[in-house]
C-alpha cells in the first residue's frame, strides 16, 4: 500500500534555494494591518467630526445701565410711574385717615354700645384694615408689572439697535461694559446706540391696569349710639 503523499507546497519550496525569503509570522502581518486600519479610521473620523474653525471675534462695548437710565424712553417710563405712584399714595393716605377716624369713633362709642354690637363693629373694622392692606399690596404689584412691561419694550428696541450697530461696525460680539475689567474706548458704541434709541423710541406709554376690583369697601362709619 502506497503511503499518502501530503501536498504541502508553499512559495518558498517552489523558489530557488538561494532566493527563498525568510518566513514572517502570520500574526505579525495581521497586527500590522489592523493598526494601519485603525489609524486610517481614526484620522477619517477626526476630519469628519471636527467643527469648523471659528473666525476671530470682533468685540464692541455698550453701557446698558447708562442707556436704561438716560434714554428718553426710560425717563418717560420713570416719570409716568412716579406720577401714578404719587396718585396711589394719596389714595392710601386717605384710606388710612378714614381707618383712624373710624377706630377713634368706635373707641368713643364703646360705653354706649352693647357688648355684642361693639364686638360686631370691631370685627368689621379689622376686616376693613385687612382689605386696605390687600389693596395697597395690589397697587404695588400693578406698579411693578407696569414697570416691567414698559422696560421690556425699551429693552426690545435697544436689542434691535445694538444688533444693527454691531453689524455696521463689523462686530461679532457685544459685551456689557459692567462685565468688563478694561476695554479700549474705541470699542465703546454706547453714545451711538443711545442716540439711535432716542430717535427710534423717545416715549413709551405706560399701560396701567385698572384696579377697581381691588378697591376697598366704603369707610366704616362711626357706630350709632345705643338707645
Amino acid at each position: 500500500m502506497r503511503p499518502m503523499i501530503k501536498l504541502n507546497i508553499s512559495i518558498s519550496v517552489l523558489a530557488p534555494p538561494s532566493k527563498r525569503p525568510r518566513r514572517r509570522p502570520i500574526w505579525l502581518a495581521v497586527v500590522a494591518a489592523c493598526l494601519l486600519l485603525a489609524v486610517l479610521l481614526t484620522t477619517a473620523t477626526a476630519y469628519a467630526t471636527a467643527p469648523a474653525k471659528l473666525p476671530p471675534a470682533v468685540a464692541a462695548i455698550i453701557d446698558v445701565q447708562r442707556i436704561l437710565q438716560e434714554s428718553l424712553a426710560a425717563k418717560s417710563v420713570q416719570q409716568q410711574l412716579e406720577s401714578q405712584r404719587s396718585h396711589f399714595q394719596t389714595q392710601i393716605e386717605a384710606e388710612e385717615n378714614d381707618l383712624r377716624q373710624a377706630e377713634d369713633d368706635l373707641a368713643k362709642s364703646r360705653d354706649q354700645l352693647a357688648a355684642a354690637v361693639y364686638t360686631d363693629h370691631e370685627q368689621q373694622l379689622r376686616q376693613h384694615f385687612l382689605t386696605v392692606e390687600q389693596h395697597v399690596e395690589a397697587r404695588r404689584k400693578l406698579l411693578d408689572q407696569a414697570f416691567t412691561d414698559s422696560m421690556n419694550t425699551v429693552r426690545a428696541a435697544l436689542l434691535e439697535i445694538v444688533n444693527q450697530a454691531a453689524h455696521a461696525h463689523g462686530a461679532t460680539l457685544v459685551i456689557v461694559k459692567q462685565q468688563t475689567l478694561w476695554s479700549d474706548a474705541t470699542l465703546d458704541i454706547t453714545d451711538e446706540v443711545l442716540d439711535q434709541l432716542n430717535r427710534k423710541l423717545p416715549y413709551v406709554n405706560v399701560a396701567m391696569p385698572a384696579d377697581d376690583k381691588n378697591a376697598p369697601p366704603p369707610g366704616v362709619k362711626p357706630p350709632a349710639k345705643a338707645p
